[in-house]
């Protein structure tokens, strides 16, 4: 009986555990284009979390084939405060990096605070 009980006060902490929170900014679209000379980001995110923002900072992380981060670019979605359910846009410009193939989306806040990211890519830099 002992046993039974110790079993499943673990199963219950486990589970308790493995939940993971909501995340704080939902990618709703995202679009990396290749021009000449650069790469054009552009899309759409929703806040998503319990609590109001204090600022919005998108960074894309550019990865190679390989996985690897080639290099990194920062939008700043909004400086003000953003309540829950509201949505924005960004757009971004930077050089062509050439081992640049797709890429991954991280969010913070205005104080840097790194957020939780629904729909993180990755994304294809077409």
């Amino acid at each position: 009986m002992r046993v039974l009980t110790t079993a499943l006060l673990f199963l219950a902490l486990f589970a308790a555990v493995a939940q993971k929170k909501p995340a704080d900014v939902q990618i709703l679209e995202t679009k990396a284009v290749r021009e000449l000379t650069k790469i054009s980001v552009d899309g759409k995110v929703r806040v998503t979390g319990e609590k109001p923002l204090k600022g919005l900072v998108i960074v894309f992380d550019f990865r190679s084939a390989e996985k690897e981060v080639v290099t990194s670019q920062k939008a700043i979605i909004d400086e003000d405060t953003l309540e829950t359910g509201r949505e924005g846009v960004f757009h971004s410009e930077m050089a062509d990096s050439a081992r640049a193939v797709r890429y991954t989306v991280r969010a913070f806040d205005m104080h840097e605070k790194e957020l939780r990211v629904a729909n993180p890519g990755p994304y294809p830099v077409e």
